[in-house]
């Protein structure tokens, strides 16, 4: 008996979902994130009107640093949240149940831009080969939005790859989000920073940095390629009492990531409502170069993870080696 009302309500849901376009009532939701062009996917799904035609009522909350999405999803105050491996596995060590569900971005997309005075001083650029590049972070400070942040974590891992220790040889200075890094680059308080598009790019635009590691162009170390960089995530516990939500809210990701593809020019014009702050071959620039990193359907996969799990445990992010078979970090369940 209590099979058959289980099955009951999950009909409900669906049914209640596929009607939500109709004008009936649809599942609230939110998604708390950190504003770079690695969120296209769902802000295209929103913009398009896919979430709404799945029964998803979709907002978005802003948040500065990617760490306070976890404190926002372990609250439910947010359903979904961009988290990485790392992010995962260490909740799930303290007893959490967060679980990623779909491949945002599968290659490192973060840049490395340094200011063009200290370029010039240092004698490289873009044209450099990588390990010239990396020999000329020593002594840099970097931005960053929180201490511990990927925004701390990837040049660490850039200066370990040149031999440099990072507590000795570099300096890391919490600025806070995208405008603020740029705001600080542009009055000399900072060297350089790592981030995703476009508040690299917006420097680029204005003269005053240049990308030196274009790593969304796969001219960063080879271990950035195939990397689970940033996957959505939401809870275990609340994914299994809400199936049909979460397929519905996957279905919608798979939709706007398809059209986006093959309608880039007005993605970005839809995009730019939501990067009022960057012009629009900027942000055309930004988002080419997401594209590639972005997996057509969104699914994860074991080799990618573990790829990432390599970096976190040599950058110290992580102490252990957590399993990365599907079913414990990640699942493609609700994207099936």
């Amino acid at each position: 008996m209590r099979k058959a009302w289980t099955a009951m309500a999950v009909v409900a849901v669906v049914a209640a979902l596929a009607g939500g376009a109709a004008g009936q009532a649809q599942t609230k939701v939110k998604q708390a994130g950190f504003k770079v062009v690695d969120l296209a996917v769902p802000f295209l799904a929103q913009a398009k009107g896919f979430f709404k035609q799945s029964g998803v009522d979709w907002e978005y909350v802003e948040i500065d640093s990617g760490k306070l999405g976890v404190s926002a999803l372990l609250s439910r105050n947010v359903q979904f949240v961009d988290l990485g491996v790392d992010d995962v596995a260490g909740l799930q060590k303290e007893g959490k149940d967060p679980i990623l569900i779909y491949s945002m971005v599968n290659s490192l997309t973060m840049d490395l831009v340094v200011r063009n005075d200290v370029l010039q001083r240092l004698g490289v650029q873009p044209s450099s080969p990588l390990p010239a590049k990396l020999k000329a972070l020593k002594g840099l400070s970097f931005g960053i939005t929180r201490p511990g942040a990927v925004t701390q974590l990837f040049p660490q891992y850039l200066l370990r790859k040149a031999g440099y220790d990072p507590e000795k040889d570099a300096t890391f200075v919490q600025i806070g989000g995208g405008q603020a890094l740029i705001a600080a680059m542009k009055a000399q308080k900072i060297d350089a920073f790592m981030l995703s598009a476009p508040a690299p790019y917006v420097l680029e635009r204005d003269k005053v940095g240049t990308v030196l590691i274009k790593n969304s162009a796969g001219q960063g170390p080879q271990e950035f390629a195939n990397f689970a960089f940033e996957s959505i995530a939401t809870l275990k516990s609340w994914a299994q009492q809400n199936p049909a939500v979460v397929q519905a809210y996957v279905k919608s990701l798979n939709q706007a990531n398809t059209w986006m593809r093959g309608n880039r020019d007005e993605a970005v014009r839809l995009l730019k409502a939501y990067f009022p702050e960057t012009d629009e071959a900027t942000l055309q620039l930004s988002f080419n170069a997401l594209i590639p990193a972005v997996r057509e359907d969104g699914k994860l996969d074991e080799a990618g993870v573990r790829n990432q799990i390599d970096v976190l445990k040599a950058i110290g992010a992580i102490d252990y080696s957590p399993d990365p078979k599907e079913g414990i970090l990640w699942t493609n369940q609700y994207s099936r």
